[in-house]
């Protein structure tokens, strides 16, 4: 696990309550990013140097153990933004570094001219950037849905 991570971020697809009580927990083992986690009755997201494409394989695996937890109705948004530590940012500190930049599909990181990048309300919370940077300069934060 990253250490710029905190654990009380949900998987995305989450429904808002937890049916993990005697599950085999089918959407752990969907995910082959290793990315969401159980402990005890409750799942979580646990990002590592990849972050999540949304694949949907742990929403379909839940609903497929007659869950609901992890459900297809629900957004592919994780309750989670990313947040830039200027001062260990290399781009912040004057040198050209786009690496959280390049790897963002949703287009959440803008730069203010060639230097100075900023994270935008596009931010999905899925991990992507903050594996992507070297610097450990990006975290990911937890939100209230």
């Amino acid at each position: 696990m990253l250490k710029r991570f905190q654990k009380s971020i949900y998987p995305p697809y989450f429904s808002g309550k937890f049916e993990c009580l005697e599950c085999e927990a089918p959407c752990v083992t969907s995910c082959d990013k290793n990315l969401i986690k159980l402990k005890g009755n409750f799942v979580y997201f646990e990002p590592n140097e990849f972050g999540c494409d949304f694949c949907k394989k742990c929403a379909i695996a839940c609903q497929e153990n007659q869950k609901n937890t992890l459900n297809l109705d629900f957004s592919a948004k994780i309750n989670a933004v990313a947040k830039i530590e200027i001062t260990s940012c290399l781009a912040w500190n004057d040198t050209m570094c786009y690496n959280c930049y390049e790897v963002c599909k949703f287009k959440a990181i803008e730069y203010f001219g060639v230097f100075k990048p900023t994270i935008n309300e596009n931010c999905v919370g899925c991990g992507e950037c903050v594996g992507a940077c070297f610097k450990e300069a990006l975290s990911l934060k937890g939100v209230a849905f």
